[in-house]
This record gives structure tokens, C-alpha cells and sequence, in this order.
């Protein structure tokens, strides 16, 4: 029992350095949230279990290939989701902690998407250094869906749809298709250097 219960220490401090690592915190609502959620994810991938996964990926398939380029420039990806079983259960209060770190990033992309039958918002936020990005931040938001991720290092916005279906991120983040004027529910996703926060 005493092994483990070290076992299990040992994994909580790899997991809380690799928290502080990504820089941004989760706020103290998301475990409460993970508590009622029917499920829960969480990756933590630092640069080197990143480089592991990329030793999996097979070179000769065109989108693992190009994934593994990506992931080869960057310092880590962190995705945490979580699922309900009912609509309503977490709000502006639980989501709003983690904008407030992300002051002096730009947002680059705001999507609002409220139909009859479902509402779905997506925001991704840019840092720069030096006049290149040097991490991004995607929050997603469905009824009874919520995804934070945090890529951090170099990632140009339109290489996240190549990432996309890999370690956790969601598939088809940012699509560049033009959106039909006959859908006015949706607001367009702004391509520029967005507004800071």
C-alpha cells in the first residue's frame, strides 16, 4: 500500500510541474467541474513527451508527417475537456479565470455560433515574441462540452486544422472555407490581428 501511495505522489508532482509549466493554471472551478463532468481529459505533453510521440508517427503518412514536423518546434500542448450528460452546467464564471491570464495576447479568433438547436463558441488567442507567435490558447464551448487548449511555442493559426485529431485538439478548430451569407447565426471568424485582451 505504501508503494502505492508514493506511486501516486510522485505522479501528482509530475502532473502539477507539468501544470506549471504551461504557464497558464487552471482555475480552482475546473476540478469541480470534473467532478460532475460525465467525462474528463486531461494531456500534459511537455517538449520531451512530445518527442516521444513523434517517434510513433508514421513518416510516410502525409498528415502524420506534417504533425510531427509541427510538434517537433514546440515547448508543450496541454488539453484538458470535459463532457456532461446535461446542458447548463458550468457558465461565464468558471471560463472567464483563464481569459484573465491571457492579457497582452491578441484574439484572433471569436466564433459565436447560437441556433435553435445548438450553441457553440470558440475563441483562440495568439501571443507573440518578437513579432512571432509563441504559444496560443483555444477555448471551445458547447452546451455540454468545454475544451481548453494550450499549445505553447511557435504555431502558425492555420497549421492548427493540421494538429487537429492529435493529441486531444480538437479536429477542424479553424477552417478557412468562406461561410454562406445565408447563415447570419454565425459570426465570421476574424483572420486579422484581432483585439487585444
Amino acid at each position: 500500500m505504501k508503494h502505492i501511495c508514493r506511486c501516486a505522489g510522485v505522479v501528482l508532482l509530475l502532473l502539477a510541474a507539468a501544470q506549471a509549466q504551461q504557464g497558464i493554471r487552471l482555475p480552482a472551478s475546473w476540478e469541480k467541474l470534473a467532478a460532475k463532468a460525465a467525462e474528463s481529459v486531461n494531456i500534459n505533453l511537455d517538449a520531451n513527451m512530445l518527442k516521444f510521440a513523434g517517434s510513433f508517427m508514421n513518416g510516410r503518412d502525409a498528415d502524420q508527417a506534417e504533425a510531427k514536423r509541427l510538434i517537433a518546434k514546440l515547448k508543450g500542448i496541454y488539453v484538458h475537456n470535459l463532457e456532461f450528460k446535461q446542458a447548463g452546467e458550468f457558465g461565464e464564471a468558471d471560463i472567464e479565470p483563464i481569459r484573465t491570464q491571457l492579457t497582452g495576447w491578441s484574439r484572433i479568433v471569436d466564433v459565436d455560433s447560437r441556433t435553435d438547436k445548438e450553441k457553440e463558441k470558440v475563441e483562440i488567442y495568439c501571443k507573440t515574441e518578437n513579432g512571432q507567435i509563441a504559444g496560443m490558447v483555444i477555448l471551445a464551448q458547447e452546451p455540454k462540452e468545454l475544451t481548453f487548449v494550450h499549445i505553447d511555442g511557435p504555431l502558425d493559426p492555420a497549421d492548427l486544422n493540421k494538429l487537429g485529431g492529435n493529441f486531444g485538439i480538437p479536429k477542424g478548430i479553424v477552417t478557412h472555407e468562406p461561410k454562406p451569407k445565408s447563415s447570419p447565426s454565425k459570426s465570421a471568424a476574424s483572420d486579422g490581428p484581432g483585439e487585444k485582451r
